[in-house]
């Protein structure tokens, strides 16, 4: 059974792996903050940032051109530049995102393997091969490759924060890659790509919980992996 043609079967595992990934950010940085209100205020912005996404995207509200010359799926790089300006300048935040443990901030993006969806769509034809095959392959590959990683620099720290950068800039990379064709194969005024299967599901309930929240969440915390990393 679909509902709007996007199989039902898959909408609760996509809503369960956003708010997995939710939780597990939070404890993450929980541990990290050690004084309760920061704690607090990580978790009301992480899940106000979620259920935001999530009720405005059965609207089709991602799709509008709000922001013209950007539909408003252009909003994702709101919490990138706000969460990439307050690391920058707030010497609080920087103290919390350097108190992690980086194997956890590693590990937790085994969540990116919830890409293997868009493989499960375009094997029904339901998303297009231009986007699906490179994106899903990426985030499967980046997300079997985060616990590993995460491993290697527990018990080898030399070797492994070498490591540990590469994945981290391999993994930015392809979701910067993924954000790019997400904008060519969909249908706003930048498609160039499958214009006979335009990726009508992106940006749309449930799917657009994965560019609207977990996209710009993982681009932040390698961004906040690389930091500690470089730092060392």
């Amino acid at each position: 059974m679909l509902v709007n043609n996007f199989p039902e079967e898959l909408i609760a595992p996509m809503i369960g792996a956003a708010v997995t990934m939710l939780v597990l950010v939070w404890w993450i940085f929980h541990l990290a903050a050690k004084r309760l209100m920061s704690s607090i205020l990580i978790g009301i912005i992480l899940s106000a940032w979620l259920l935001a996404v999530y009720f405005l995207s059965p609207s089709g509200f991602f799709f509008k051109l709000s922001l013209w010359p950007l539909p408003n799926i252009g909003l994702i790089f709101i919490p990138i530049i706000t969460g990439a300006s307050v690391l920058a300048g707030s010497a609080a935040f920087q103290k919390i995102v350097d108190n992690i443990f980086q194997p956890w901030l590693i590990g937790v993006q085994v969540m990116r393997v919830m890409g293997a969806s868009f493989l499960a769509l375009y094997a029904r034809g339901l998303m297009p091969a231009e986007f699906a095959i490179p994106s899903g392959i990426g985030d499967i590959v980046i997300g079997a490759a985060a616990p590993v990683v995460a491993i290697i620099l527990f018990f080898n720290q030399s070797f492994g924060r070498k490591l540990a950068i590469v994945w981290n800039i391999a993994g930015f990379l392809e979701l910067a890659n993924a954000i790019v064709l997400g904008f060519l194969t969909s249908p706003t005024p930048y498609q160039l790509l499958s214009l006979d299967n335009p990726n009508i599901f992106l940006f749309d309930f449930p799917l657009a919980l994965i560019p609207g929240f977990a996209v710009p969440l993982s681009l932040l915390l390698h961004i906040f992996s690389l930091r500690v990393l470089f730092k060392k």
